[in-house]
């Protein structure tokens, strides 16, 4: 029996599981290694209080926290990195990284399937680069996010990688030709879902039946174009209103939007059970992005059945089909978005039938996360990625 070892971070916990899900059911030999850091042992649906001191891996059954991984996984096969380490050259760290690479040896490791660029602390794994497949979650850079470091840590593993794993179709080209990749290294899946918000208890918000965006705030989210469109809504719409909730620092002006009266504003880090209640009350989900990849707003919103007005920017028309799922417009365009907007919160029977699409396609169909891990599967059984399996 061959060993997949799938490494990846609290960040992509509600994506990651689902699908692990399916695929420890189809790959015996697949175990996950969540990688737990001072700065990252608290993101999506990971919440762990207290690292253990010694840098190395562990049962993830030692960390108390993580007893809830048991709905998902089998716990045998679910481990954790713990890097206690303030900096990637910290002692512990670093001999967190080196029991790694001593644990894949001895479990005779075929693959490594990782889901991030690996930060410089990390550069000893790359010693398994021969069996190594990346999920690259953003194959273009955001144009917020361009640091010097980043772009550091992508250029090695764009260079070192032997195979990629893209979550859209739309960007497959420019990746291939931005980074002279020939077609037979990059393979294309998709997200779905994130699960886990249908059985969270939400907290539910005062008001209901708003247009809503969610989500992280910064300067390529588009909020401002949003808020304009709004206010061209609000002329002939009145009681619409548009509720923004997400942390992020506000790089425009909302004051305008505020005395204006259709605007309210939530402007913290929201809990899971928080998002699912804004979601659960809002009539539908806007993603007015100037750039982007893919979106795990819109996997939110449609694990709850709600439709989704997007910009045509990334692989969003991938994810949200125009018309089935939701609306797609063109990028930094506010009466465009103003237009969609009003097209949509003035048809129960359009978002009914968009809602029906959604769980059609994405709760049970070519888009569940169970199709989705067969198609993985399918690419670990490929000869090239065999060829990596010790013989016995």
């Amino acid at each position: 029996m061959r060993t997949i070892a799938y490494l990846s971070y609290p960040h992509f916990a509600d994506c990651d599981l689902p699908l692990l899900h399916h695929l420890q059911q189809q790959e015996p030999g697949l175990i996950y290694i969540l990688q737990l850091t001072e700065k990252d042992k608290q993101r999506t649906i990971v919440n762990v209080a207290q690292l253990k001191k010694k840098g190395g891996i562990y049962p993830a059954a030692e960390y108390p926290e993580l007893k809830m991984l048991a709905a998902w996984l089998d716990m045998q096969r679910v481990f954790v990195l713990n890097m206690p380490g303030l900096h990637d050259f910290s002692w512990a760290n670093l001999m967190a990284v080196a029991r790694l690479c001593r644990f894949l040896r001895r479990r005779r490791c075929s693959l490594l399937h990782f889901t991030w660029p690996l930060r410089y602390g990390a550069f000893p794994l790359y010693a398994f680069r021969r069996k190594m497949l990346l999920t690259v979650h953003d194959p273009l850079p955001h144009s917020s996010e361009t640091g010097a470091l980043n772009r550091f840590h992508r250029w090695v593993a764009f260079r070192m990688v032997p195979r990629f794993l893209l979550l859209n179709t739309t960007q497959r080209a420019a990746f291939m030709s931005q980074n002279k990749l020939t077609a037979d290294r990059v393979f294309s899946s998709r997200l779905s879902i994130y699960i886990h918000l249908k059985d969270t208890v939400p907290v539910l918000p005062a008001s209901s039946g708003y247009v809503l965006f969610v989500g992280g705030i910064s300067s390529h989210k588009g909020v401002d174009i949003l808020c304009e469109a709004m206010r061209q809504v609000h002329q002939s719409h009145p009681r619409l209103k548009l509720v923004v909730a997400g942390s992020g620092k506000l790089y425009f002006d909302p004051a305008p939007y505020l005395q204006a009266g259709f605007l309210e504003l939530h402007n913290r880090y929201l809990t899971d059970a928080e998002l699912k209640g804004f979601i659960q009350q809002a009539a539908f989900v806007v993603c007015p992005y100037r750039d982007a990849t893919q979106s795990g707003v819109i996997m939110s919103a449609f694990a709850l059945a709600k439709p989704v007005i997007a910009t045509s920017v990334g692989a969003l028309a991938e994810m949200v089909e125009d018309g089935r799922h939701g609306l797609i417009v063109p990028p930094a365009d506010s009466s465009a978005l103003a237009e969609a907007i009003v097209r949509l919160s003035a048809s129960d029977a359009l978002m009914e039938k968009m809602r029906e699409n959604i769980l059609a396609d994405y709760h049970s169909g070519s888009r569940s996360w169970e199709h989705i891990a067969a198609g993985l599967q399918h690419i670990y059984s490929l000869p090239l990625f065999v060829a990596n399996t010790p013989h016995t």
